[in-house]
Order: structure tokens, then C-alpha cells, then sequence
């Protein structure tokens, strides 16, 4: 297959950074557009059993994230080889937003990182990169592993 549309989830992490490297890679090698795409989850507090949204003015995370999203975005232009790349702010649980972003705007490739939790962390956060694959049914999706991964294995 032949990938007209990539979309990367980018959070600032390293495994994020790996992931955009590689979608990058990709979009140079098939001629595909590239898509920045950062979700600000909604803050959530602990309340017993519960994580429970807060009602919180995200819109400096969101500036933020843009402020990042725009400086990733003319690096890659001016070192991308050509790759047409744009870039936007979510909000929302990162999984869903991507899947549906990617849906919505005729994607047919999602990459994403992979931290490595393990145990508890990963119990309790959950896992971005496996919720993707699980929800996405009409993109495809590439998990890319950050280094400490590789090295641990």
C-alpha cells in the first residue's frame, strides 16, 4: 500500500521523536503528506477510586503545544526534503483523537511511539500506542519502540 497521509502523534517525548523520525522517513520514501498531531488530555484528579475530569483552563497547554508543534514543523520543512507537513492541537483523550483525526482527514497511516511502561504505570495510564491499535479499524498504525525499549531488549 501506498501512503498518501501520515499522521504522527507527537507529545514531546522521545518516543514521540522516534516516531515523527520514522514517519518522516516514510513520507519522504512514498511522497506522503505529514501530519503533526499533538492531544491535550483533559486534567483529571484522583478522587477515591475514580479519575475524575477537572474543570482547568487548558488553554496554555494548548498554546504551548502549538508553540512546539510549529517550531517541529519548520524544522522538518527546512530539512524534510520537500515533505508537505502540517500540524494540529487536540483535546481529548489521545487515542480516541488521533484515531478519529486520522478517520476524519482520509489518513491511511497512524505512527506513534511506545514508552515502555510496564506493571502498575502501565496499568493505571494505560497505554496510548495500545489503545490506537485497538480503535483503529480503517488506518493502519505503526508502533515505533523508543531506544530505552530497545536497549532493555
Amino acid at each position: 500500500m501506498v501512503y498518501r497521509c501520515i499522521v504522527v502523534g507527537f507529545d514531546g517525548s522521545d518516543a514521540s521523536r522516534r516516531a515523527v523520525e520514522r514517519a518522516l522517513g516514510l513520507a519522504r520514501a512514498v511522497g506522503a503528506r505529514l501530519q503533526l498531531v499533538t492531544v491535550v488530555p483533559p486534567p483529571t484528579v484522583f478522587l477515591g477510586e475514580l479519575l475524575v475530569p477537572e474543570a482547568v483552563d487548558t488553554s496554555e497547554l494548548e498554546r504551548q503545544a502549538m508553540r512546539r508543534l510549529e517550531a517541529l514543523a519548520r524544522e522538518i520543512r527546512e530539512t524534510g526534503g520537500g515533505v508537505e507537513v502540517g500540524y494540529t492541537v487536540l483535546m481529548g483523550d489521545p487515542a480516541e483523537e488521533l484515531v478519529g483525526y486520522a478517520e476524519d482527514n482520509g489518513c491511511d497511516l497512524i505512527v506513534v511511539g511506545r514508552r515502555g511502561r510496564g506493571g502498575l504505570e502501565r496499568l493505571l495510564l494505560g497505554s496510548v500506542s495500545s489503545k490506537v491499535v485497538s480503535l483503529s479499524h480503517r488506518v493502519d498504525v505503526l508502533v515505533v519502540e523508543s531506544a530505552s525499549i530497545r536497549q532493555k531488549g
